[in-house]
């Protein structure tokens, strides 16, 4: 299976588009409502990243890992790899298909079904595709 260092992977999604609606809509009516600290989901996910070889911070502590595929499949947040796809370019009507099928479930059944679509190769392609 395909991997990415962590840090690598921060790098090349730090420059990515906030302009992604599909995931900025989900968010504003699914997504974490409190102790929020980033201005988007961009940041949120690079933040994360940069701490995740350490162990994390606070509350969110885990095993550090250098590995950018444990990462993806440890995220608790549906918004974020929404706002990931999105931004690398994923098809739409995927997204909202996908949004449909998660809209008012718990966050871990969310997670589970969008990994049945997006999964971490999935970003990989999409990471290669867009030459990032």
């Amino acid at each position: 299976m395909r991997d990415m260092n962590i840090l690598d992977f921060a790098r090349k999604i730090s420059m990515l588009s906030i302009d992604t609606p599909i995931s900025i809509e989900y968010d504003r009516l699914y997504g974490q409502k409190s102790h929020r600290w980033w201005s988007c989901q961009r940041e949120h996910l690079v933040v994360w990243c940069l701490h995740y070889s350490t162990g994390g911070v606070s509350i969110y502590q885990h095993a550090p890992s250098n590995s950018a595929k444990t990462m993806y499949y440890h995220l608790s947040r549906p918004e974020i790899i929404l706002w990931l796809a999105e931004a690398l370019g994923e098809d739409s009507e995927l997204l909202v298909e996908i949004i449909s099928k998660i809209q008012n479930k718990h966050s871990k059944t969310a997670m589970s079904i969008i990994r049945q679509y997006i999964s971490f190769d999935r970003i990989l392609d999409l990471l290669d595709k867009n030459s990032i």
